[in-house]
């Protein structure tokens, strides 16, 4: 006899006014703000050579890849993407009912079409945080079947859902400045569709997808830092942002993790700043150029550092500790001080990561002009010396040779998203992960003598996917401890 679910909500009694189709779309959005209220940024960052874990039981396993099924947070991370899918589902799986209903009802045909957009595109987002953490997973694309169990697809099959989701979603989402904020937009769903076509060097596929990407600019110098703080968001270098507001609700809402009661705060600003437990590494300081601007935006080194509403508070803030430690994304750049209550809305895609994926495509492509063109609009919005000009080329990145504007990119990329979860899938996708993850990103990372490096755990045939959580191991009968991920 099937088990009846018995939270969830009823079809037949729903979608039957607009307010109704709103409030299924929006318990779709609801799920990432479980996943960046800690763990999201979590995984890729300690991971990455960009951060020193400082032994909180949250970053150093990952920091040092000593990390295994068993570990909550890891279940919690799953368990939040597969609801966000779970509640995608429902509104894709009740579109002839939508239909129906808009023939009678105050909403229409065209905002079913929104609704869904915005669900395929999350749907596809929240299988990419499960393909990039995961590799294969479960494929559940029906309401009807949520409950059962299903085993591992491989990870190409999830990539091919992704795509045709975003396919979708490209046709039936409102474009930018037409719906409203915060909602999922065209824009949006044609940049997530090119950057997982590069991912898989499906560079004409991409190419054709980026070129659909309009309506945005990066920001002038003067408003970079509108790029990380709370009150710079949904500008027009922002994509599309998971929302909070900072509204902790009670003491247990805010450590649950779990989607019910306020899910409405982050603790990346206290986790990455007032806590330090996920400092900046030297290595990434070490790749900023002397005189790039950025730093000082990202990073707060030390007491020579002022921050805040114009710059007029001196760093350390009260009940920070001393720098290094990150700048982006703190309530820094609003306010003095930080706390684990942070409203600051996660960026997962800018503007200025659409110009360097253009510039990684047109490059894989041969068009090698264009490709440093678009890496100069990154270098020319914040004032630095363009690649191919006589200062570059001293600086180590001349441009004449495709390998050569491949370590141009490999660069900007480093210094222009650090600390945004890109590091560590580029890392991997350029096979670069074995040489830069190896090392602790710290103490003579950069020392010649290998004797006197530190030695990381890292194993590329391991480690670029964490295990699948062993209570998903345990209850699903579709997956049993052979569909581990090797090394786990």
């Amino acid at each position: 006899m099937p088990v009846e679910n018995t939270n969830a909500l009823n079809p037949e009694i729903f979608f039957e006014s607009l307010s109704q189709v709103e409030a299924a779309v929006n318990a779709s959005y609801n799920q990432f703000q479980i996943v960046y209220q800690r763990n999201g940024y979590i995984f890729p960052d300690a991971m990455s050579d960009e951060v020193v874990s400082s032994g909180d039981p949250n970053f150093a396993p990952f920091n040092r890849f000593e990390f295994n099924a068993t570990l909550e947070n890891i279940a919690q991370y799953w368990t939040a993407c597969f609801n966000g899918v779970g509640a995608c589902n429902f509104v894709i799986g009740n579109e002839e009912r939508m239909r129906t209903n808009a023939e009678t009802s105050d909403f229409s045909d065209t905002d079913v079409d929104d609704a869904l957009g915005q669900a395929y595109f999350l749907r596809a987002l929240y299988y990419y945080h499960l393909v990039k953490r995961f590799g294969g997973v479960p494929l559940k694309l029906d309401v009807a079947t949520a409950l059962e169990d299903e085993p591992r697809a491989t990870a190409d099959a999830v990539y091919e859902q992704m795509i045709d989701d975003l396919r979708l979603s490209t046709q039936l989402t409102f474009p930018k400045g037409t719906t409203e904020t915060g909602r999922v937009t065209r824009e949006a769903a044609y940049a997530l569709l090119g950057k997982i076509l590069l991912h898989r060097e499906r560079y004409v596929e991409a190419q054709e997808a980026f070129s659909n990407v309009t309506n945005h600019s990066l920001l002038p110098m003067d408003n970079y830092r509108d790029n990380f703080s709370e009150s710079g968001e949904h500008n027009d270098e922002s994509m599309f942002e998971v929302g909070y507001n900072g509204e902790v609700g009670t003491e247990q809402e805010r450590w649950a993790q779990t989607g019910i009661g306020t899910s409405e705060v982050t603790f990346h600003s206290q986790d990455y700043t007032g806590w330090a437990n996920a400092r900046p590494s030297s290595k990434v300081i070490a790749e900023f150029e002397a005189d790039d601007p950025r730093l000082n935006l990202a990073i707060l080194v030390d007491g020579n550092n002022t921050y805040g509403p114009g710059d007029v508070f001196q760093f350390p803030c009260p009940g920070c500790v001393g720098g290094p430690v990150w700048y982006k994304f703190s309530q820094l750049y609003d306010n003095q001080d930080v706390s684990e209550n942070s409203g600051v809305n996660v960026r997962i895609m800018r503007y200025s990561d659409v110009v360097l994926m253009r510039a990684e495509v047109e490059l894989n492509l041969g068009n090698t002009t264009l490709a440093v063109d678009l890496l100069n609009q990154i270098r020319e919005r914040v004032g630095m010396p363009l690649y191919g000009s006589a200062t570059m080329d001293a600086r180590g990145f001349p441009v004449n040779t495709p390998d050569q504007i491949f370590n141009a990119l490999v660069h900007e990329r480093f210094i222009e998203l650090c600390g945004e979860q890109q590091r560590f899938d580029d890392l991997v996708r350029w096979n670069l992960d074995d040489q830069e993850l190896s090392i602790f990103p710290d103490a003579n990372f950069n020392n010649p003598d290998a004797s006197l490096r530190v030695v990381r755990n890292y194993d590329p045939s391991v480690h670029r996917v964490m295990p699948i959580p062993q209570n998903e191991i345990d209850s699903n009968t579709a997956i049993g401890p052979g569909d581990q991920n090797p090394g786990y």
